[in-house]
């Protein structure tokens, strides 16, 4: 296999790593934690567990497991994800990335830091005794992973030609829109992700410090940052993959949502990358609906593994797509799931919006039900709703702050569900003059009847944004929401 796409190697080879520390209940089984230099002298913080089962003592896959932003690499040889990888029959690499544990400073998985720290690692990892070649330098190696530790699988993927196959969780393809969607900032998230940076002795870029001060503070980022934060999107990187991709999402992570896992999946599949998507009841947000099996995204990533990187034919991953909807039930098909006439709700009567932040939000994690704002009852259907809603609707108004946002979110009556627990902002300018707009919302996987009390609410803000920094009013008519309709999915778990 080639080596890395843009980066060199010849200096991270000549560098040894330094031995740490070996935990002394497993210092026979070869564990052992290291120190890998990495191409600017970093030192990256790095644990070793060898495989169990049958492959213990022989040369096994290995598979290199990231952590959360702000975390540290996994250390116990028998429990978290490295248990169940190890007991599969494959070596797990975990390591402190850059300025979370490690030297230097956490760059957001920039490809001129993590992505030449992987390369150093892949180096480090082909080196050892337990591990299955394909050539020289040259490891079987896989990759997973969720959040911060996805982002670096799609990233080192994309640079480094060494790794065979990645399942990254939960994880982004621009962070800008995850973070800043519509030039709106999503404190509920930043907030905690900020203090995740700057608290148990991390270290994170300056640029990163300045986009918590100004987000926090004024709700924007300086053009800088901003212009910083857009390089680390990963569609370069995506597009070169063309090795075996399972893609993990969660229709209730409202850091990532799931258009981020759509969006890599159309670079991936136009590269031709073996494919599979799966949507889960997960991620970064509380699920309070149906979880499906347990322990079922696991076994579909040791499945995944098996098939791909130890090269089982006889394991089979099931369909290319597979979501669940709020009852835990696991469908699978083809992506985009084929589709049907869609249903389309109108609301031509005027209806007047105030414009303001008494519900003081920009706190939470999750959307929602609103008291305030404007609620519109859905026609629904028998089946299932999987896709970007569309909102339409023509306004007027004035406020103190000219151009500004309201949200947009579908709620199940019923229940009192904000669906997928997404907020959209839909921007508007309250200028006096009368405009229209046409938004896609959120995408949501969701079970209908035509007995749903599905609602859509137009609000002036939500605890998962920046909060309302306007005040006024504004008039809303022809309003108009379209629900996807789609053929369900084969039953595949529940």
């Amino acid at each position: 296999m080639p080596r890395s796409l843009v980066v060199s190697v010849a200096a991270s080879l000549a560098l040894a790593p330094l031995v740490l520390y070996v935990p002394a209940a497993h210092a026979a089984d070869g564990v052992r934690t290291v120190q890998v230099r990495s191409f600017d002298g970093v030192r990256l913080v790095t644990n070793f567990f060898p495989a169990a089962g049958p492959a213990k003592g022989g040369r096994a896959p290995t598979v290199m497991l990231g952590h959360g932003f702000g975390g540290r690499g996994e250390t116990d040889p028998d429990a978290g994800q490295v248990g169940p990888l190890r007991r599969a029959g494959y070596n797990v690499v975990t390591w402190n990335a850059r300025g979370f544990g490690s030297g230097g400073r956490a760059n957001l998985n920039y490809h001129r830091f993590e992505g030449r720290d992987s390369t150093a690692l892949i180096d480090w990892i082909a080196r050892q005794p337990e591990v299955l070649t394909d050539r020289p330098g040259d490891p079987r190696l896989g990759m997973a992973g969720g959040s911060y530790g996805g982002g670096i699988q799609l990233l080192t993927a994309g640079l480094d030609r060494r790794v065979d196959v990645i399942a990254p969780n939960v994880t982004w393809n621009s962070l800008t829109d995850s973070l800043y969607p519509s030039r709106v900032f999503k404190s509920g998230w930043a907030s905690l992700l900020c203090l995740a940076g700057h608290t148990q002795g991390n270290r994170v870029a300056p640029q990163v410090s300045q986009g918590c001060v100004s987000g926090l503070a004024s709700g924007t980022v300086p053009a800088s940052t901003e212009r910083w934060i857009d390089d680390h999107d990963l569609d370069p990187q995506v597009k070169r993959i063309r090795i075996p991709t399972l893609l993990l999402q969660g229709t209730i992570d409202t850091l990532f949502p799931l258009r981020e896992a759509i969006t890599n999946h159309r670079l991936l599949k136009a590269g031709g990358a073996p494919l599979k998507m799966v949507w889960y009841c997960g991620g970064h947000g509380e699920c309070s609906t149906g979880t499906g099996p347990k322990d079922y995204i696991a076994g579909l990533t040791l499945t995944w593994f098996d098939r791909h990187l130890k090269g089982d034919r006889s394991v089979s991953t099931g369909p290319a797509f597979e979501y669940i909807d709020q009852t835990g039930t696991f469908r699978g098909g083809s992506y985009p799931l084929p589709a049907l006439p869609s249903v389309k709700t109108t609301a031509p009567r005027a209806r007047l919006l105030a414009v303001n932040d008494l519900a003081k939000s920009g706190t939470q994690t999750s959307a929602t039900k609103a008291t305030n704002g404007l609620t519109i009852r859905l026609r629904t259907f028998d089946g299932h709703s999987v896709g970007e809603p569309r909102l339409s609707f023509t306004y007027t108004g004035r406020a103190s702050r000219t151009k500004t946002h309201v949200y947009a979110q579908l709620v199940d009556q019923t229940t009192g569900k904000v669906l997928g627990n997404q907020a959209t902002p839909i921007p508007v300018t309250l200028d006096g003059r009368t405009r229209t707009v046409t938004h896609n919302l959120e995408t949501i996987a969701w079970k209908l009847t035509r007995d749903s009390r599905i609602a859509l609410q137009i609000i002036p803000n939500t605890a998962l944004f920046d909060g309302q920094r306007a005040l006024g009013t504004m008039t809303i008519s022809k309003t108009s929401l379209t629900l996807p309709r789609v053929r369900p999915g084969t039953i595949t778990a529940r």
